[in-house]
């Protein structure tokens, strides 16, 4: 398993002023048809989208990463004034990338799935799309998985673990 990215959200116990942060943090990019601000980490170009509500999502390809690149935000607003004593750290999407062992066609198995579960259009997206256990997987025909939507890297190899199991159950 291999990790591509890593969505988060900090949560901030004071709400962010989106024109002072503009104003600021050099780098911002504040589209007027979004509500938001958009912002690349120079180091490593991780994006970061900053709420009025007081939290910005981050994203990163490793946990490291993640840790390292909220750390450089916190003291980015510190340092331009913005209390940053209180804040919490929510995970909300792994993305991730697998092989499996795929023992008959796409379409046998699609054939034999759920289909409130499963969907397949290869005239339209060449993966077997497959969604379950608070998780989507993208099958593709190499034996190529992506899959989104764990928060945690122990529910990612729990799920992958089962649908290796259903895989082998349908053929």
């Amino acid at each position: 398993m291999k990790i591509s990215n890593i969505v988060g959200t900090v949560k901030l116990s004071v709400p962010l002023d989106i024109g002072y942060l503009n104003q600021n943090i050099p780098g911002t990019v504040k589209d007027p048809k979004i509500h938001w601000l958009k912002y690349r980490i120079p180091k490593n170009n991780s994006y970061v989208a900053f709420y009025q509500s007081g939290k910005f999502l981050i994203t990163a390809k490793s946990f490291d990463l993640v840790d390292e690149n909220v750390r450089y935000i916190l003291s980015v607003l510190e340092n331009i004034g913005i209390s940053t004593a209180d804040w919490k750290l929510e995970i909300h999407n792994l993305v991730i990338g697998d092989t499996v062992d795929i023992p008959c066609t796409i379409e046998k198995l699609i054939a034999n799935m759920d289909p409130k579960k499963s969907s397949f259009e290869p005239e339209q997206f060449p993966a077997l799309i497959y969604k379950d256990w608070a998780v989507s997987f993208l099958l593709f025909s190499t034996g190529k998985v992506i899959l989104t939507g764990a928060k945690s890297l122990e529910q990612a190899k729990d799920v992958m673990e089962k649908f290796r199991q259903l895989l082998k159950e349908l053929s």
